[in-house]
């Protein structure tokens, strides 16, 4: 008998703290917020627009700069953090002035990097272009992903034995 009262108390307790306070649409709760309270009055200002503006201002304050061109021009000039890099060892299968494709050991997959301007590309020690590596050579590359991209941010390639 102890264990079906128990159940009961429950139960209902249960279902008392499951009530919306808000009731139906069709007949909404006397403690429900009024339509007044919901919409209430209008500051002209977005919420989705708040935080941007908080995080521009907060960067102006403590002295950061948050302008693109800043951003642009260290991205043109190969300011890329090499500590965010992933690195991969391969051969090269196929290249052109806009991608290198490395065949890896054993069952892993082809890559195939973007080289940019940015990239710095060396065969042997010396700087070359990305077209200038011989296929097979070997290569230790350094990169990044950008979207679906992976990005080159380093290729050291060494000449391949003959």
């Amino acid at each position: 008998m102890k264990k079906l009262i128990v159940a009961a108390v429950m139960c209902l307790g249960t279902a008392a703290f499951a009530q919306n306070a808000t009731g139906t649409p069709e007949h909404p709760s006397k403690d429900a917020p009024s339509a007044h309270q919901m919409n209430g009055p209008s500051t002209g200002v977005e919420a989705q627009e708040v935080g941007p503006a908080i995080s521009d201002t907060a960067k102006k304050v403590v002295g950061a700069d948050t302008s693109k061109d800043k951003a642009d021009a260290a991205n043109k000039t190969g300011l890329w953090t090499q500590k965010d890099a992933f690195s991969l060892n391969g051969t090269v299968k196929a290249k052109d002035n806009d991608d290198v494709t490395l065949a890896r050991t054993g069952t892993l997959p082809e890559v195939k990097l973007d080289v940019r301007e940015q990239t710095k590309v060396t065969l042997d020690g010396k700087t070359v272009k990305a077209s200038e590596l011989p296929e097979g050579a070997s290569v230790r590359a350094k990169f990044q992903l950008e979207g679906d991209d992976s990005v080159a941010l380093e290729l050291k390639a060494t000449s391949p034995k003959k």
